[in-house]
């Protein structure tokens, strides 16, 4: 159906052309794709991105079947001037940066969930992507540690008061069985009707819609009627 995490050709870590993602997200059945490449923002500077302009264009001018929609992971540290996305259907915010050692987890997710506190609070974004990124990489990815679930909660009521959305990232269910965010934090999503969006996070052609069809599994037993895509920033929502 959606998949609204994947990169091309314009994110520095992949290879693949629109018209191919476009042929390959057919072949699987899915109807909107959303194109979501990366920049990232560290210390006030872009450390990596693309030219905007040459990305619209290219996804305007490409040959589809399905629909592609134009959206940038931005990663953002909350330093720094926010980048001007003028023409872009929806903003992912993604917090990459965490200045604690990776092994410790306590200091390590404290740091990132306090700084990716501060920054829906700032930002301007559509959705928050995969929400405990750092655990993909902590030696055997442990989840969001139970004492600071009330950091998440604050998260989860400033992203609802914004009216914003939370992506569900399938790319955990091959990693450690269940995806970004967790199943628990997927049932406070529910609870406080926050509205909730699905991505692969696919940087090669093969991981397009990879797993989107046991993340609708999960979210219908959890309770979700529909899921939302974005259109020149505003929401959409589509039954499932």
């Amino acid at each position: 159906m959606i998949d609204l995490h994947v990169h091309s050709e314009f994110s520095v870590d992949s290879q693949s052309e629109l018209e191919q993602i476009a042929k390959v997200a057919k072949s699987k059945g899915l109807k909107y794709v959303g194109i979501n490449d990366h920049y990232e923002m560290r210390f006030g500077k872009l450390k990596y991105g693309f030219d905007t302009k040459e990305f619209l264009k290219a996804i305007d001018s490409t040959n589809s079947d399905v629909t592609l929609l134009k959206g940038v992971e931005w990663g953002w540290d909350c330093e720094g001037d926010v980048p001007n996305f003028d023409g872009f259907d929806y903003i992912s915010l993604s917090v990459h940066r965490c200045d604690k050692p990776i092994n410790n987890i306590e200091e390590c997710y404290r740091d990132i969930l306090e700084r990716m506190l501060q920054c829906v609070e700032e930002a301007d974004f559509d959705v928050l992507d995969h929400f405990d990124f750092v655990r993909r990489y902590m030696p055997n990815t442990p989840p969001i540690p139970n004492h600071l679930r009330s950091i998440v909660m604050d998260i989860l009521r400033v992203i609802s008061d914004k009216g914003r959305a939370v992506e569900l990232n399938t790319e955990g269910f091959s990693i450690f069985g269940e995806p970004h965010p967790p199943i628990w934090i997927l049932k406070e999503i529910f609870k406080m009707r926050i509205p909730i969006t699905i991505g692969s996070d696919a940087h090669n052609l093969e991981d397009i819609g990879r797993d989107v069809d046991k993340a609708l599994n999960l979210i219908r037993d959890l309770g979700f009627k529909e899921v939302v895509i974005f259109n020149m920033r505003r929401m959409e929502a589509i039954e499932i």
